[in-house]
């Protein structure tokens, strides 16, 4: 599925009254679930690039999800407070990681990423999955990932969620500033994890596959962060 990004969304709303379009407007929340930053070792993006971007193309919520670490995610939510924009752009805190469903005893969401990519390294095998799923502790699944390279992957994971009624997301899997907002969500406003959980039972995704090129900024980054670190010693 391939429609306009979410600021050209909200433009329609030019043709209704102003208090409607502005009601609708703050019902709804524009979300990028899985985006990451510098702090992921095969990404350039700054916090500041990536908040701007997010303004600029309409998003409202953004879960920062860096390999292995949270601190990539607080970092962005950082910069939100402290340029005043935390009533604009909201920062789910998130983190691209494997775990034994180690998640919700935190208190957080539980959302496979690519399940079915056997490009990615670090895609969850179907014994397991399949397991988190009859157990029910899948609180939702990438059913449309901008970087997989197949299509039928996508479409596997879309079948996997129709079939035990999981709530399926839309992600740009964002490395780079090109790729914000590439997919996106639309979906009842939220604040908490038990607001989202619910929210996402309304969800609409939208979704835009990018360029198999896009795969070489993660290689550059992953470069020259290594000769950077030559350099220093």
């Amino acid at each position: 599925m391939s429609v306009a990004a979410p600021a050209s969304i909200a433009g329609r709303a030019e043709v209704e009254t102003l208090p409607i379009a502005v009601a609708k407007r703050r019902a709804l929340a524009f979300a990028d679930f899985h985006v990451h930053t510098r702090f992921s070792r095969d990404s350039l993006l700054t916090e500041d690039r990536l908040i701007r971007l997010a303004m600029e193309r309409g998003l409202t919520h953004i879960a920062v999800t860096n390999h292995n670490n949270v601190e990539g995610a607080m970092a962005v939510r950082d910069r939100v407070l402290a340029q005043g924009l935390e009533d604009r752009l909201h920062i789910v805190l998130g983190e691209e990681v494997s775990t034994a469903d180690e998640i919700h005893a935190q208190g957080g969401l539980v959302s496979i990423p690519h399940p079915y990519d056997p490009f990615r390294r670090s895609h969850i095998r179907e014994a397991p999955l399949l397991q988190l799923a009859d157990a029910g502790k899948i609180d939702a699944i990438e059913v449309f990932n901008s970087r997989v390279t197949l299509a039928r992957h996508n479409e596997q994971a879309g079948d996997l969620a129709a079939r035990y009624g999981i709530p399926g997301i839309a992600c740009s899997d964002a490395h780079s500033g090109l790729e914000v907002a590439m997919s996106f969500n639309a979906l009842p406003a939220f604040e908490t994890a038990d607001e989202l959980r619910a929210a996402l039972r309304e969800n609409e995704w939208h979704g835009t596959r990018s360029t198999k090129l896009i795969h070489a900024t993660t290689r550059w980054a992953v470069w020259s962060k290594a000769v950077r670190r030559r350099l220093k010693r």
